[in-house]
């Protein structure tokens, strides 16, 4: 097969670039691991909210550059992150004018443009029917009527080099293996997220004692690809997720939601020593990344009052209170510090003597001193004095990796030295250098897909009408 461009991966990023290209008069493909025709991917089952460092992505310019560079500590690439502050505008655009629709509910996802129908407020995985599932169906009926191809039941296994030029992909099917010669290839198939190799090596030391919340189709086989092309690698050591309780380990049924960021950061979450170890007031991507790092990440705890967990019934998109025990989940409760240490299996010396000086800390406004100190201008710290005192037990959750392929402002994958390569691009999660940093900042996994993914095929239209 011979096309002008090649999608590697058939979620959100690859797709919006094949129909992109398409839809330009290019010949084009996507290639998708996947047999089925509801092929599982993070685009299919996810929330569907667009948004750049969760605010409206069509803000203007200067505001979302500076959100961005800000969010990741300036550890972004300023040509890219000025790509996502000029682009943002014309995303929700092209979703719209291809047959999406954009939802914005009163008190769900952050009040942000979401992919209608959104998804209902309970715990479990439920995507069949939203928004996100019947855009990316539709996303494939729109490749197949500009004329392209999606390959399902395909895995692309190496890309093809010629003196340093991306020449195509070798893939494999049920068939046997063969090459997909193309002027462009695009990879666009996620991180690597359920490579537990990669996790061990970039994010934590126990890959099996953190939850999975994803499909766990992204495996980082592009990141390895673009590797072995000579392609750099950046901001690998930090991933999207969220907080969840400690049973999803054997409960799936709790897992994506419910969350509990919200309580996270409002109480405090303390280790195996019943002390506090990381500053809960970031926020629960931040804490989910810190419990990841714990020598045993099923360590953490939870610590809170009553005046937090009815909090929790409004603060977020799907309430841990009260889905979270309806769910099957574990909730500590007791009348006193003492006894609800003695119910996590904790030192109760060591968490009255925890809980006394945050509270002596919240109520005098002077977290910040705490060891760790305890960020106070985004969450509210609560003094944990509102009996009956509450518990629950933690897991962090891995929804996908912030870090990968470095890339330019115009999606071109780059070697070390910054130059480049090529006819490779890259687009989504599987993207590096725009998220990260010292306080995990998230961007947003949709806007990564369609507006990398529409660039990526722009640029590739423009680079290879330059070689013809």
């Amino acid at each position: 097969m011979k096309v002008d461009l090649a999608a590697i991966g058939g979620g959100f990023a690859g797709m919006t670039a094949a129909v992109r290209a398409a839809e330009s008069g290019l010949g084009a493909v996507a290639i998708e691991r996947g047999e089925d025709e509801l092929y599982m991917c993070n685009s299919r089952v996810c929330t569907g909210v667009l948004h750049t460092a969760l605010a409206n992505a069509d803000d203007p310019p200067e505001i979302v550059y500076e959100r961005v560079m800000s969010g990741t500590g300036g550890t972004a690439r300023p040509d890219l992150a000025r790509t996502f502050a000029e682009n943002g505008g014309r995303v929700a655009a092209w979703i719209e004018s291809h047959g999406a629709t954009l939802e914005v509910v009163p008190r769900r996802n952050y009040g942000l443009p979401s992919l209608a129908p959104v998804r209902r407020m309970g715990a479990g995985l439920d995507w069949e029917g939203n928004g996100p599932d019947l855009f990316l169906r539709g996303l494939e009926a729109r490749l197949r009527a500009a004329g392209g191809t999606i390959l399902r039941g395909t895995e692309a296994l190496a890309l093809v080099m010629e003196d340093g030029v991306c020449r195509g992909v070798e893939v494999r099917d049920a068939n046997g293996t063969s090459t997909i010669e193309a002027g462009a290839v695009v990879i666009a198939d996620g991180g690597f997220q359920a490579d537990r190799e990669l996790l061990a090596r970039h994010l934590t030391g126990q890959p099996d004692r953190i939850r999975q919340r994803n499909t766990e189709t992204g495996r980082g086989d592009g990141l390895r690809m673009a590797e072995d092309a000579g392609a750099a690698l950046v901001g690998l050591d930090k991933f999207y997720g969220h907080v969840l309780s400690r049973d999803v380990m054997t409960d799936p049924e709790l897992w994506p939601y419910p969350q509990v960021d919200v309580i996270c950061a409002s109480g405090i979450v303390v280790g195996a020593d019943a002390r506090r170890f990381v500053d809960e007031g970031v926020g629960g991507v931040y804490v989910t990344n810190a419990i990841a790092r714990l020598d045993d990440p099923l360590a953490a705890t939870a610590i809170f009052d009553s005046a937090v967990w009815e909090q929790a019934r409004e603060a977020d998109l799907v309430p841990p209170n009260p889905l979270l025990v309806e769910a099957g989940g574990t909730l500590h409760s007791a009348g006193s510090i003492g006894e609800l240490a003695i119910r996590c299996g904790l030192d109760t010396g060591t968490l009255e003597v925890t809980v006394s000086e945050f509270n002596a800390a919240a109520r005098a406004g002077r977290t910040a001193a705490l060891t760790p100190t305890r960020t106070a201008d985004r969450y509210t710290p609560v003094p944990i004095e509102t009996p009956p005192f509450h518990a629950i037990p933690l897991a962090a959750g891995i929804t996908v990796t912030m870090g990968g392929i470095a890339v330019d402002g115009a999606a071109r994958v780059l070697r070390p030295d910054d130059t480049p390569i090529p006819g490779l691009y890259a687009a989504g999660s599987t993207v590096g250098g725009v998220e990260g940093g010292p306080e995990a900042a998230y961007i947003g996994g949709l806007i990564k897909a369609f507006l990398l993914g529409l660039v990526a095929a722009e640029t590739a239209a423009r680079d290879i009408g330059a070689a013809d």
